[in-house]
């Protein structure tokens, strides 16, 4: 007869509350000796063991019931991760004879230990806990065997997990539709022949170029004066083959993102974030023990050599990893780069890939790993489904290659990964920041139902997979998730602004406008979704925070490609990049730059850009010209002109010195009703006047 003590964690005053609904995991491991990570279900409940093994070893005492138990070695650490936490939990603890050494901790779901139990090996321990007693439900167990001799060993667990109903699956979460707004403008073509441009800025100390990275490897550099492109860095060679279900195939890896360093100029510092064959360790990984990563990220510096700032090929004079993490699926890799104001570096990485996630669940016909019962995204011991904030210059890191912030929020924490800034995120591709007041707005890609926008803040959560957007999520077991009317509890942080699936499929970040040409689009965030139905239909959208308006453009009612990226130049004007098929294949990428249209109102014609045809050379003016007051036909006068970058060329109108003829061919106008009507206008210069002063010769309605 074996004897046991009672360690039971619950005070005798309250009581286990009735479960209606409950799904229970009962086992006393009465199975095949396992070892790795396995999975036991029960209905809508599952339990994953990782780090230790079910076992028969001989030894009778190792057993509470049975043949057989749970055991971790000396020295190893294992997990048990339940989805749902659990509601309550019984199960028999011991250690082999003369271990004394191993911890037992029930933990939450967001990784904080809940309570701890010594190990012993006298006899058996009998540990009760549930939601009343400890405050919080029971995410996770570990079991740590810190002997260098003897097992630890669980047996007999018993876990019961509420499944009281919660809220109404919401079938349109979002009724309200996103409105066309008054800002019309025009996509001009900048370039083309790319494949899946995702991502462009300017070089600091370089204005009169934009820079590419290309899905497919390729750093592009586009003269912003002629639309000429040259490969500054080609990465492809580094890549894991792109394709995810075979060659012409959609994919999310690649090369991601990329980042000047903020003295680019002087050191030539380039950073890049590539999906690369997982060949070798990783840095980080989540991955169980025999089973393989599906790729990995790598961050790079890249010292450039140039012949002088603006040559078009780089010389790589020295290259080093900083870090580098697993990934288990092939999608959900975010990859954003970006400096802050602070001068450091800031790292976005999705959840893992899959699908809500968890583990157990089946994606692209394998059950998904890496993710764990609890998910990534609220799991800081890793990076995944975190932004990251890490000093390049620095060495402090677990790896001596980069530092860690001593102002990171999770910094000097044992339990937290000390690199991350903020978490809670599915695949946040794009994030950026605002040039004048340093905001980080970071967009975050939903799985079935909502997108989303966030302002980060140090130390935050931001929900993920607890919540879609502002709503709760609920993973439906192996089927597709949704969201529901019930709250999401915790310290979560909302979304400024989200939509649904009625607009768009995928949200693509992109910047808060501070150029000068587009006066009406100023403080608004500009970013897009990649396509409405899935059919190349983008989106381009823009908000200042309280509602959600769609672009007008003046010569087509959508851009008429797949929007992957936004851009960004040292003018701060911006760019839209996409392409024809959504894949990472062929040459149908292009760069366009969004182009304001001349205005008109309150007497006063505002034009962006005018390109000045004469015999020395051509250039491009601002200009605002005053209506004379009574005058029949109408005449301008110009007040003010100011001279711009060649890259301004071709943005708007054209006058011809020699001619004096003005052609405008797009002024909006606003009507009463706040609607805008766009026509082309013809001018002509009357010749002797004290003022520059222009005829209107011919107005013909466009749009």
């Amino acid at each position: 007869m074996k004897f046991y003590t009672s360690m039971q964690f619950f005070l005798a005053l309250l009581s286990i509350p009735f479960l209606s609904q409950a799904a229970e995991i009962n086992t006393s491991f009465e199975f095949n000796n396992t070892s790795g990570s396995f999975t036991l279900t029960d209905e809508s409940a599952s339990a994953v063991f990782s780090g230790g093994e079910a076992k028969s070893v001989g030894n009778f005492s190792l057993y509470h019931t049975g043949l057989s138990a749970w055991m971790v070695s000396p020295g190893a650490t294992g997990n048990i991760d339940f989805n749902p936490p659990a509601e309550q939990i019984t199960v028999f603890f011991r250690t082999e004879n003369g271990n004394n050494n191993s911890i037992l901790e029930l933990l939450d779901s967001d990784g904080q230990i809940l309570i701890s139990f010594p190990g012993s090996s006298s006899n058996w321990a009998e540990v009760i806990a549930n939601t009343a007693s400890l405050g919080k439900p029971v995410a996770r167990v570990i079991l740590r065997n810190e002997s260098s001799q003897g097992y630890a060993v669980l047996d007999d667990l018993i876990t019961v997990t509420s499944q009281a109903p919660t809220g109404q699956r919401l079938e349109n979460p979002i009724p309200a539709l996103i409105q066309k707004g008054t800002n019309r403008l025009r996509l001009k073509q900048i370039t083309d022949g790319l494949t899946a441009p995702n991502w462009a800025v300017a070089a600091p100390g370089d204005s009169q170029h934009l820079y590419v990275s290309d899905q497919n490897g390729k750093l592009w550099r586009i003269d912003l004066s002629n639309g000429d492109k040259t490969i500054l860095l080609d990465l492809s060679d580094r890549l894991v083959p792109l394709g995810a279900f075979g060659v012409s195939t959609f994919d999310e890896r690649g090369f991601l993102g990329f980042a000047f360093h903020p003295q680019y100029a002087e050191n030539g510092l380039l950073y890049t974030y590539t999906s690369e064959p997982a060949d070798e360790a990783s840095d980080f990984s989540t991955i169980p023990e025999n089973s393989a990563p599906n790729h990995r990220s790598v961050i790079r510096e890249w010292r450039l050599s140039f012949a002088d700032s603006i040559q078009d090929q780089a010389t790589v004079a020295e290259e080093r990893v900083l870090l580098t993490v697993d990934q288990p699926q092939f999608n959900h890799n975010a990859g954003g780069l970006n400096f802050g104001p602070d001068g450091m570096l800031y790292i976005a990485f999705g959840d893992g890939g899959g699908a809500d996630d968890r583990d157990g669940q089946e994606f692209a016909g394998s059950p998904m790993i890496g993710h764990g019962m609890a998910g990534n995204a609220q799991n800081n011991a890793n990076p995944l489904g975190s932004l990251l904030r890490i000093d390049p210059m620095g060495n402090n890191a677990a790896n001596g290659k980069y530092g860690i912030p001593a102002d990171n929020p999770f910094t000097g924490s044992e339990t937290e990964l000390n690199e991350i800034y903020a978490y809670g995120f599915r695949n946040p591709f794009r994030f950026s920041f605002d040039t004048v007041t340093g905001l980080l707005v970071l967009a975050d890609v939903g799985q079935n139902d909502i997108e989303e926008v966030n302002l980060i803040q140090a130390g935050g959560n931001y929900g993920w997979s607890t919540k879609e957007g502002s709503f709760r999520f609920d993973s439906n077991g192996n089927d597709a998730g949704f969201v529901t009317s019930e709250p999401a509890s915790g310290n979560l942080i909302d979304p400024v602004v989200q939509y649904d699936h009625n607009e768009g499929t995928a949200i693509i970040g992109g910047f808060i406008y501070r150029g000068e040409s587009i006066s009406t689009l100023q403080q608004s965030y500009v970013f897009g979704d990649v396509a409405r139905r899935g059919n190349g239909d983008g989106r381009i959208f823009y908000t200042r925070g309280a509602e959600i308006l769609e672009l007008d453009l003046t010569l087509r009612d959508t851009p008429g490609f797949w929007v992957l990226g936004f851009g960004q130049d040292a003018t701060g004007e911006l760019y839209v990049l996409g392409n024809a098929t959504g894949i990472p294949f062929e040459t149908t990428g292009a760069v366009y730059k969004l182009v304001s249209n001349a205005a008109f109102s309150a007497g006063t014609l505002n034009i962006p850009a005018i390109d000045l045809i004469q015999a020395g050379g051509n250039d491009a003016y601002r200009a605002r010209l005053q209506a004379v007051q009574g005058s029949q036909p109408l005449r301008f006068e110009l007040i003010q002109a100011e001279k711009l970058a060649e890259s301004f060329r071709g943005d708007n109108a054209t006058f011809d010195q020699e001619t004096g003829i003005l052609n405008i061919p797009f002024v909006n106008i606003s009507n009463a009703d706040n609607s805008v009507s766009t026509y082309s206008a013809k001018l002509e210069l009357i010749p002797g006047l004290p003022l520059l002063t222009f005829e209107l010769k011919q107005v013909v309605l466009v749009k």
